[in-house]
């Protein structure tokens, strides 16, 4: 995705979750704090005076109408029957450096709609919002480090004509052994580590979703809801703080009570940003593109998860002779591997690195991490395939982060990270980077294909160019190297480092020792 479509998409999607509805509860009305994506404030508050075009200039009104074609775009080549559908707000997600690096969506819940802005976790399955839950809840994102007060909502069940508590004796209460009596209100808990947990009780409530097409007729689904009165550990620091969507296969998940409900097909998609993250989007009843490769799900207990078995990796082209069970988890920031996957693979990249591999240090969980020499503007790092059954194949398009050292040096480190604690092997969205990634629970099929997220792929060959726009360094691009070509490696341009006191992206640099260490309570979560 180039820089004019990226400024456009991230813009927007922090232009919405900036303007985080303050609901009114009076006429079933809500108001926004609308900014401009372009507007001074909108420029300032991200740092990015020097990427986006001056108001009025030619580039101004190119980008602008760029904007028409992307939000206008469609898939032709889909598997749909009918139409997918999205929450009442878009399709759009982010995914938020200071949150966690998870991907958020901005929904709507009860009657009158107020606003969230959750995390989106297919390793969990209960929807759960903060709710009556006194100091333990963020009401600004300002607390949370993000410089801008972004006021976030609190879910109260009271305020909503919709709403209706779900009781010990429903067969939806799954935590009906810690009940007092059959009449009481059903209570629940989700444990993400030892430390961090969410606790409450089960409410029916409306979630307010649309068809993605151009009618965005609304839709409204009831859901099985946590209202969530006391978060510990992350949830009250820096992750998922205004609530998490589960998207598991359980029968209370938000998926499963769509299909239940004959709203959608059993099935989902989301697609990620191919620079770790950035932006995304999220479409319920999609069942993905005719010519997507494909695996099955594979159930192992105790994991209900979406399990997948991996038949080959290789790196440089070359293979390596391992092959696991591993779950797609889009609720973990980074891929994490047990023994002997994890040294195989890791061994396999240091060995094809030709920059200097730093020491190991102690603090950081990350074992191989390089400096990229100085006054250089490519990584070369080698090319990581993963083989699934059935012959599926991802490349992985970004496999690294950037970060600076404490000289003001470049560096990179492989995201991927040694199971202990989890006891199992995780594919995180860092290697779904780049992909549109099909979660089709009907046939019980993993799909993925290549994809923009924010263009019409069946386009790309009668569809001119967007408009460049000039920066300083170019964001990260990722070009896979042809068949034929010898070189077993991928360039990559690093990205710009972030201003001072900037809120950055996805896509920034970030001081290491100090700041790398931010990365560790991500490790826990989810």
């Amino acid at each position: 995705m180039d820089v004019a479509r990226q400024v456009f998409v991230l813009l927007s999607v922090l232009v919405v979750y900036w303007g985080f509805e303050r609901c009114e509860a009076s006429s079933g009305k809500f108001g926004f704090e609308v900014h401009h994506m372009f507007s001074d404030k909108v420029k300032q508050s991200l740092g990015l005076d020097d990427i986006v075009p001056e108001t009025g200039s030619l580039e101004y009104f190119k980008v602008l109408a760029h904007r028409d074609r992307l939000i206008r775009g469609r898939g032709l080549a889909s598997n749909n029957e009918e139409t997918p559908i999205t929450f009442d707000k878009g399709n759009l997600t982010v995914s938020i450096k200071l949150l966690g690096a998870l991907y958020y969506a901005n929904i709507s819940v009860g009657t009158p709609p107020s606003s969230f802005l959750v995390a989106l976790d297919t390793g969990s399955d209960l929807f759960w919002l903060p709710c009556n839950c006194g100091t333990t809840c963020i009401r600004d994102l300002e607390d949370v480090g993000v410089l801008q007060s972004v006021p976030l909502n609190l879910y109260t069940p009271n305020a909503s004509t919709t709403s209706s508590n779900i009781r010990c004796s429903d067969k939806r209460c799954f935590g009906s052994r810690k009940c007092s009596s059959p009449a009481s209100i059903c209570p629940y808990q989700v444990s993400y580590s030892n430390s961090t947990a969410t606790t409450g009780t089960l409410v029916q409530d409306v979630l307010h979703l649309a068809t993605d097409d151009e009618d965005l007729k609304p839709v409204k689904a009831n859901v099985t809801l946590g209202c969530g009165q006391k978060q510990t550990g992350l949830l009250r620091r820096n992750i998922s703080v205004n609530g998490v969507l589960g998207l598991g296969i359980k029968d209370y998940s938000v998926p499963s009570l769509l299909a239940k409900a004959n709203i959608t097909a059993n099935s989902f998609s989301m697609c990620f940003g191919r620079v770790i993250g950035i932006v995304g989007r999220i479409n319920f009843g999609d069942k993905g593109y005719t010519d997507q490769e494909e695996t099955p799900f594979i159930s192992v207990a105790p994991s209900t998860a979406y399990g997948v078995n991996v038949t080959g990796v290789s790196v440089g082209r070359d293979p390596i002779d391992v092959g696991f069970f591993a779950k797609f988890d889009t609720g973990s920031s980074f891929t994490h591997l047990l023994e002997p996957a994890y040294g195989d693979l890791t061994t396999a990249f240091d060995d094809l690195v030709d920059d200097k591999r730093r020491p190991v240090d102690p603090k950081v969980p990350f074992e191989f991490c390089y400096d990229l020499s100085p006054n250089t503007r490519s990584i070369k790092f080698p090319l990581v395939e993963m083989t699934f059954v059935g012959g599926g194949k991802i490349m992985l398009n970004n496999p690294f982060f950037t970060a600076r050292t404490q000289e003001g040096n470049v560096m990179y480190c492989l995201g991927v990270l040694k199971s202990v604690d989890l006891k199992i092997n995780v594919i995180g969205q860092n290697f779904l980077a780049g992909y549109r990634v099909v979660f089709d629970r009907e046939r019980m099929i993993l799909g993925w294909k290549p994809s923009l997220c924010f263009e019409d792929e069946s386009l790309e060959s009668t569809t001119p160019p967007p408009p460049e726009i000039e920066t300083v360094a170019p964001s990260p691009t990722v070009s896979a190297p042809s068949p034929t070509s010898p070189p077993p490696v991928i360039s990559a341009t690093p990205p710009p480092f972030d201003p001072p006191n900037s809120t950055g992206g996805a896509a920034s640099l970030i001081p290491v020792t100090s700041q790398l260490l931010l990365l560790l309570p991500l490790l826990a979560f989810l």
